[in-house]
């Protein structure tokens, strides 16, 4: 300034006014750079750059001018537009800020601004930054001229900033003014819903939005609230009536039907559910740019054995291995273990039992037919074990350190859906197949302190958890070769036709996820899927089998598999009884992706 170089000096008090906007000697300065151009108007054109673009620092002086000169109003409307971009800054501590009473329809605009582009719940940081704000509403919603839609605007940013009970009083009193005047609308309705729900009322929520939808106009949207309201209360049937009425409302909207498949398979029709499930994730696949349609798969999955929760261990041997291990953990030593089996069970719990009891013997007889030993096809290379007598060994090393690495950071919960634990496990892309079949038979331990207390609850369940990832990161394996000839297809169906064990069912799981992204091979994974449950059921009624359930669970959400396998699997189902049918107490901490609302 003292050299005559006021833009420069501009330049300057714009980086400082967007470090930090509330920074008193910065207004002192813009007072002296308008002084010394001539006039506000001259300095705001100082500011303005280069005329199609205005630097957000550069922005706040402009509206301290233009608040200097008396325009206040238009100075916060103008100022909830610069929040809107940037929510974290303080932009309100400027000094000029909040002295005057400014028009209720002036704050409604400017609210308006930022409420949209802050989420809700608003962090910590952003509540402090917009506290000014927030002193602005309630003196603008006391104003008897504040009309219904500026006391709805005022209630979107107050329940966002935590002012619940003030949220839901100023669209209550929305609704009143309307009332007088003669008509209620569907938007005020909408927003006092809004304001209960984040209050923690879902229930008043409900009850208003009922209101809300008999009144014009169709509002899918709206409709789809209820759908998730009533669905995250537990009441699947309405949940499912709303989705009716939404897709009848928007019968071209890919929303209301992904709401409509989801709700559908949640209420737990039958026969075409693996249809209703694969067109659910057709869209999902076809549409992300609507993240909705993701929550709506991640809701048909929730609690749902192998969308969510992997079916757990059932072999004797695991629950014997949580025997001992807690043991071991409450201070005991065992030293060796001398035990008789009744039947042969799966190599890979088998296997981690004697490694982390190595001085075990466990005599097992010849198992009956057919033989659990005995791979279902070899067509796609040698199986993973191979057996001398009942003893089962690993045909391939154990896998690098790196890999291991890589597991215990990949596996570290369950998915909300297939496709976001197909998404994560790209990250085994890196791994070659010699590590992704050593890690399948050289299962390590957990080591995150949550999995490890889980160990006590749920003996091996992390391991058959930790082999289903490795399963759906070998989808990612050498993604350049087409399907047909590619060694990942080849791999999976290795696994899938190998002697019984865990990383059949966990090969199927991941074929039955690469249907889900790729159509075309549908047919060909369905009936691969279709020949191995075939096999597999052989044994029902012959000889145990803890192979059986959960490889049929697969088979019911596989799309494709044809109408006599799907209805021999639900029949051997029925007859194993009804413990597979609630698989929301195998759930556990879970990879998830964040609801946008």
């Amino acid at each position: 300034m003292a050299a005559g170089r006021l833009r420069q000096a501009a330049f300057h008090l714009g980086q400082a006014l967007f470090h930090d906007p509330g920074v008193v000697d910065c207004y002192t300065a813009l007072g002296e750079v308008a002084e010394a151009a001539g006039s506000s108007g001259a300095a705001r054109e100082l500011f303005k750059g280069d005329g199609t673009s205005v630097f957000p620092g550069n922005a706040a002086a402009i509206i301290a001018l233009m608040a200097a000169e008396g325009q206040v109003a238009d100075a916060v409307e103008l100022l909830g537009s610069l929040v809107g971009v940037h929510p974290e800054k303080p932009w309100a501590a400027a000094p000029w800020f909040g002295e005057q009473q400014i028009p209720p329809v002036s704050v409604g605009i400017a609210v308006s601004a930022i409420w949209g582009a802050v989420d809700n719940p608003a962090p910590p940081e952003t509540v402090d930054a917009l506290a000014p704000w927030l002193a602005l509403a309630r003196k603008a919603a006391a104003d008897p001229a504040a009309g219904a839609d500026v006391l709805c605007a005022l209630s979107a940013l107050a329940r966002r900033l935590g002012a619940h009970e003030e949220a839901i009083a100023w669209c209550g009193a929305a609704e009143q003014a309307e009332k007088a005047a003669g008509r209620v609308t569907q938007q005020t309705l909408i927003m006092l819903g809004y304001a209960h729900q984040d209050a923690g009322q879902p229930e008043r929520a409900i009850e208003v939005w009922e209101r809300a939808v008999a009144l014009p106009p169709k509002n899918a949207d709206l409709l789809l609230d209820l759908v998730d309201l009533t669905h995250d209360q537990g009441d699947f049937a309405q949940s499912l009536s709303w989705a009716e009425r939404a897709v009848a409302a928007d019968r071209k909207g890919v929303k209301p039907r992904a709401a409509l498949l989801a709700a559908r398979y949640r209420a737990g029709g039958k026969g075409s559910d693996a249809d209703r499930l694969a067109e659910l994730v057709d869209l999902a696949l076809a549409h992300p740019e609507v993240p909705y349609l993701r929550t709506c798969v991640s809701r048909a999955s929730e609690g749902a054995a192998w969308l969510q929760a992997v079916p757990p261990p059932t072999e004797a041997i695991a629950r014997a291995f949580g025997h001992l291990a807690g043991t071991e953990s409450d201070g005991g030593r065992v030293t060796d273990v001398s035990s008789r089996a009744t039947s042969l069970e799966a190599p890979t719990p088998t296997t981690l039992f004697h490694t982390r009891f190595p001085g075990s013997t466990i005599a097992v007889p010849d198992p009956s037919e057919p033989d659990p030993r005995i791979p279902a096809a070899t067509d796609f290379g040698p199986p993973l074990w191979t057996y001398d007598g009942t003893r089962a060994t690993a045909s391939v090393p154990p896998p690098a350190p790196e890999a291991v690495d890589l597991l215990h950071r990949v596996a570290a919960g369950i998915w909300a859906d297939p496709l976001t634990a197909y998404d994560r496990a790209a990250a085994f892309s890196k791994l070659d197949a010699a590590d992704l079949l050593g890690l399948l038979a050289h299962m390590p331990a957990p080591r995150d302190a949550p999995w490890v207390t889980v160990q006590r609850e749920r003996p091996l369940y992390w391991e058959r958890l930790a082999q289903v990832w490795v399963c759906l990161g070998i989808l990612h394996h050498r993604p350049e070769e087409l399907w047909q000839r590619s060694a990942r297809r080849a791999l999976l169906l290795r696994l899938l036709f190998g002697p019984d064990d865990w990383t059949v069912d966990a090969a199927a799981f991941a074929l039955c996820v690469a249907a889900w992204h790729d159509p075309g091979h549908r047919t060909e994974i369905a009936d691969a899927v279709a020949r191995r449950y075939r096999h597999a059921a052989r044994a029902v009624g012959r000889r145990p089998t803890a192979l059986h359930d959960p490889l049929a669970l697969v088979v019911l959400i596989c799309p494709g598999v044809d109408a006599g396998t799907v209805a021999l699997a639900r029949k051997n189902l029925d007859r194993e009884g009804p413990h597979w049918k609630d698989p929301r107490r195998w759930a556990l901490p879970k990879w998830s992706r964040r609801r946008d609302r």
